[in-house]
């Protein structure tokens, strides 16, 4: 058994049964039909899209609270309060099983900020809308997602098995296929997370201009505070998820670096997750530093 930079990798444990694999797929498809009840639910009956909405869409540990948190202090010039971002910043996926939901979303002041990380497929976002889209390394947001998973386990998994896992479901993938070719539509501004980490005054004042919502530099200070790592990690529990079982999401906000996922895959992890981003990358025409 290894480590690396906090994640495990032990010794490949024996093929599952396979009927056992044929339950746990039946399973999936059943909640994957109930899911998608639920979010035709909510995107065609109680979202009622408004002019100026505002989506922040990535894939799963990419940046996605961080940009709520940004955009929700911009509006507010780094005045903005909550007890939990999802009260001013609702995950769409999650409002089909909310009892109230639609009358959260009718509560919902102009401009209205939504976490998703659908597809553009299943979101749809109207045209008079306007959505951030944030991309971020794919071995950082898979290390990221890793010790996510781990706390919503509240158990140390074994890394290489979860590796192998992700690169059979493709979910990053996905996503990137989705949404790349409209990064540059007329109503999307995409944001790259290195470029978050590097120069953040950079990125807001990106973020606010497209946007159109207005930065008094008397005021930056306070969004620049209000949208650090630093300010939100001793505020985790404002932006943590509800974790299952009574779980502690201590450590949610966790570390916002560029280049750690490298450092945690091993060569062959490393190498693997190149082949297999290789093909989509020449499909999408994407070189160098891109994503």
């Amino acid at each position: 058994m290894s480590e690396r930079h906090g994640v495990t990798n032990r010794p490949t444990r024996p093929a599952p049964d396979p009927m056992r694999g044929l339950v746990g797929g039946l399973m999936r498809a059943r909640w994957a039909l109930r899911s998608a009840r639920s979010w035709l639910r909510v995107r065609y009956v109680w979202l009622k899209p408004r002019p100026g909405d505002i989506y922040i869409a990535t894939a799963a540990k990419a940046g996605t609270t961080w940009m709520q948190q940004i955009v929700f202090q911009l509006i507010h010039e780094g005045r903005g309060e909550f007890e939990h971002i999802l009260q001013v910043s609702p995950f769409l996926e999650q409002l089909g099983t909310k009892p109230r939901a639609e009358q959260e979303l009718d509560g919902l002041p102009s401009p209205r900020i939504f976490k998703t990380h659908l597809s553009r497929g299943l979101l749809r976002p109207p045209a008079n809308s306007r959505v951030i889209y944030v991309t971020r390394a794919a071995n950082d947001t898979l290390v990221s997602y890793y010790h996510h998973v781990c706390r919503a386990h509240g158990a140390h998994l074994d890394f290489d098995q979860f590796f192998q896992r992700e690169m059979k479901n493709r979910g990053w993938s996905s996503h990137l296929r989705s949404w790349w070719p409209n990064r540059r539509a007329p109503n999307v501004l995409h944001v790259r997370y290195e470029d978050l980490v590097t120069d953040r005054e950079r990125e807001l004042r990106r973020v606010a201009t497209f946007l159109a919502l207005p930065l008094p530099p008397e005021r930056l200070p306070d969004i620049l505070e209000k949208t650090s790592f630093e300010y939100m990690k001793r505020h985790n529990a404002r932006f943590a998820p509800p974790m299952p079982g009574g779980l502690s999401a201590e450590g949610f906000i966790r570390e916002g670096k560029v280049g750690s996922g490298r450092d945690a895959l091993d060569a062959g992890q490393q190498a693997l997750l190149e082949k297999t981003l290789a093909p989509l990358f020449r499909e999408l025409g994407i070189t160098g530093n891109e994503v």
